[in-house]
């Protein structure tokens, strides 16, 4: 689970990280819908209102089923909301065939039904790009890798960064993340980079 039962958030020196609520909708349709932010996350297309409202129901619903789920980024010495970052339910082939690229999904609940599936959380981070440069996005990612690995003792965490997000590489490069292979999730070609949980 990306937060421990009872613990309603971590916290860095600037920032408080807690679990999002329907209450943020307002702000993530918001940045969602930015072609600048929306074009390295999922599809690479700002979403609608509607996409953000099933964004958000998966994110509260993948809370219920297994504990994971992006969490809101708050800075602490106002309380304002900035993005978010966590660590998703993902899951991928756990079997591709020979010559094809694995194919992924942010949600275990989006797999299809009767594949061969391996859990993989991903970490994944995302600002409001007024916030963008500020180093909010990497300590943001290292407490989340800290807490993955120190707290919930997790084996196996990784990121999938579209090729052209140099400042996201940037940011997971900091804490040692190896690239692995090209995966597919949402339709999109992303590049993937295990972290070094050991």
């Amino acid at each position: 689970m990306t937060l421990l039962s009872g613990t309603s958030s971590i916290e860095t020196e600037r920032l408080r990280l807690r679990r999002i609520t329907a209450g943020d909708l307002d702000f993530y349709t918001r940045i969602q819908a930015d072609p600048d932010v929306a074009r390295y996350i999922a599809t690479g297309k700002p979403r609608s209102a509607q996409e953000s409202r099933d964004w958000l129901a998966a994110i509260l619903d993948s809370y219920a089923s297994s504990g994971l789920g992006q969490l809101a980024v708050e800075r602490k010495s106002d309380g304002v909301l900035i993005g978010r970052c966590g660590l998703s339910d993902a899951v991928v082939e756990a079997d591709p065939a020979p010559g094809t690229v694995r194919k992924g999904w942010f949600f275990r609940a989006q797999a299809p039904a009767g594949l061969e599936l391996e859990q993989v959380p991903e970490l994944g981070y995302t600002f409001d790009k007024q916030y963008w440069g500020q180093g909010y996005a990497s300590e943001a990612a290292g407490c989340i890798f800290d807490y993955a690995r120190s707290t919930l003792k997790l084996g196996k965490v990784m990121s999938v960064i579209d090729a052209d997000n140099h400042a996201s590489l940037g940011v997971a490069r900091k804490f040692g993340v190896e690239f692995t292979e090209q995966v597919e999730l949402s339709g999109h070609a992303f590049d993937r980079y295990d972290w070094p949980m050991i």
